[in-house]
């Protein structure tokens, strides 16, 4: 029989998880906009911004888990395919991205000579510096949120779509909250 909405478990990550994205690419927006000159708390979101995101590596390793291993609804069987196949293609690209995003962020800092905070703790250097590599990992780690962003936008408009276009079995919205 299959269950009408997702297991606790994955709702809750989905919205930890959409929360500490969001604000991942706030914080670094806003922390990168920041003159240090006249804003001298920046390094001080750095620190946070760091901190979340070793989090957030963490948390997406753990989501992968928990939805490779807890039963879960299937995409109802009245949606078009090429619905299902868009709705794979952009969870995918998500969890994809989901990890490329915080793991550009740690290379970067690895490769620059950086410490990686976690909350207090400092993580190891296991990397030796490369200032070359470390400037490509921050083109990569402040571009691709953008991508992840409009992939984000485009869920959230497929489930609005679902909740107020389709008929009621197609609300993923529904089986999410």
């Amino acid at each position: 029989m299959e269950t009408e909405k997702y297991p606790v478990l994955m709702r809750l990550m989905h919205w930890l998880m959409a929360i500490t994205i969001l604000g991942m690419i706030g914080s670094g927006w806003f922390m990168a906009g920041l003159d240090p000159d006249t804003a001298p708390y920046k390094y001080d979101i750095y620190f946070w911004h760091k901190s979340f995101g070793v989090l957030a590596m963490l948390l997406i390793v753990a989501r992968i888990i928990i939805r490779l291993s807890i039963k879960h609804p299937k995409l109802s069987e009245t949606l078009p395919s090429f619905e299902k196949a868009l709705a794979k293609l952009a969870h995918f690209s998500m969890y994809l991205l989901m990890i490329a995003v915080p793991v550009s962020g740690l290379l970067m800092s690895e490769f620059s000579g950086k410490p990686i905070p976690f909350f207090g703790l400092t993580l190891p250097e296991v990397i030796e510096n490369n200032k070359e590599l470390a400037g490509q990992l921050h083109s990569i780690h402040t571009s691709i949120p953008f991508v992840l962003l409009g992939i984000i936008a485009l869920h959230i408009l497929g489930a609005l779509k679902h909740r107020f276009m389709d008929s009621p079995e197609n609300d993923v919205l529904k089986k999410m909250l």
